[in-house]
């Protein structure tokens, strides 16, 4: 291995603010340790996406970057996004507006016509332009702070089912093609994070290009979450060039996931918590297959080595004790909003990704740690 080389993908989780907390302590300890700059590509999803973007396209100096993201992070983003969405008056008039006349439209659609993108003024709107205005102005995906480093920010198209990657070499849908048209960092992140349950799907015209043809195609972007919420599918050293333009040469993981853990048991009879229940698990088995497929992919030699650091794990599972942990029950409950964290709530979560990083790295893969 060469000494300095970029060598490391880097998967930042969804889950809101408390995804973007636990990453921040995560990459405070990959920079002690001196691993940032031998970071290949950081992909990221949801909260996921929002800490990838502030540390790629922020301040060079991370002391800067951490300084910008924990004040972001204390203050939040809820009062700047109902700020935008909701004053003035008019505001909310547009919106309603632009909702019913989509709801028309989409319902007089005729069976089988190609779906448009018809809604265009809503509260994920308002999320992207607080982002534009509180950290990424209006950089592009190409404006990358850091030499040698790609970015990978990841939606889920509603209307295909299929992944959208906005990336600072290339943008693409494997449905569509790559897209041509040009996408601000903003509109990525907000596009990322867009929580189906709470922000309504960002809809967008991009042109598309593939086999030299080019066309214009509507995409209705959700949150990166419900396609890949660890954000390491687009690491996997086994994906085709046939089929994504997004293979990047890796040969370590580190994987930084912001998850619960397990479950507690629960009666959940009736519809709504029917429901949620049934998400849930769905959405477990889906991140439980992601991680076994880091096994494989280590065991089949693709790959030199990953950490999963997970702050949803319970503490009796890690492999070595760690002095002064922060304890998974203090943190894994804490909610995905942006509302404005507590300075205490913030030291928390971030301390413990600093920990398992810490202490995963040269357990796993003490090769990369220098001495």
């Amino acid at each position: 291995m060469i000494s300095g080389a970029r060598t490391i993908g880097l998967a930042l989780s969804g889950g809101g603010s408390r995804a973007a907390a636990f990453h921040l302590g995560c990459l405070r300890a990959l920079h002690d340790l001196d691993l940032l700059d031998r970071v290949r590509v950081v992909s990221g999803i949801s909260g996921g996406s929002l800490l990838a973007a502030l540390w790629a396209y922020g301040p060079k100096e991370f002391s800067d970057f951490d300084a910008a993201t924990t004040e972001l992070l204390r203050r939040g983003l809820h009062r700047d996004i109902a700020l935008r969405a909701f004053w003035p008056p008019t505001t909310v008039a547009r919106n309603l507006m632009s909702a019913t006349r989509a709801g028309i439209l989409t319902a007089s659609r005729p069976l089988g016509a190609q779906p448009r993108a018809l809604r265009r003024s809503h509260r994920t709107d308002a999320l992207i332009g607080t982002l534009r205005d509180r950290a990424f102005a209006d950089l592009k995906l190409a404006d990358v702070t850091h030499a040698g480093l790609d970015v990978v920010l990841t939606a889920c198209d509603l209307n295909t089912g299929k992944a959208v990657r906005f990336g600072s070499v290339c943008s693409s849908c494997t449905a569509h093609g790559t897209i041509v048209s040009p996408v601000t960092v903003a509109e990525a992140v907000g596009a990322s994070a867009a929580f189906p349950v709470l922000l309504p799907a960002l809809q967008r015209s991009f042109l598309f290009e593939r086999n030299g043809r080019r066309e214009q195609r509507d995409v209705l972007l959700t949150d990166g979450g419900i396609y890949d919420n660890l954000g390491i599918s687009v690491l996997d050293p086994t994906r085709s060039v046939g089929f994504t333009p997004h293979i990047y040469n890796v040969k370590y993981i580190v994987a930084c996931d912001a998850g619960v853990g397990d479950p507690k048991p629960h009666i959940a009879q009736f519809w709504p918590a029917r429901m949620k229940r049934s998400f849930e698990i769905t959405h477990r088995r889906a991140q439980d297959g992601g991680r076994a497929h880091l096994h494989q992919t280590r065991a089949a030699g693709h790959i030199d080595g990953f950490v999963h650091a997970y702050l949803g794990m319970a503490d009796r599972r890690l492999p070595v004790p760690v002095r002064d942990l922060v304890a998974q029950p203090h943190v894994a409950t804490y909610p995905t909003n942006f509302a404005s964290m507590s300075q205490e709530n913030l030291r928390l979560i971030s301390t413990r990704g600093e920990q398992l990083i810490r202490t995963l790295l040269p357990h796993y893969c003490p090769d990369l740690v220098r001495v």
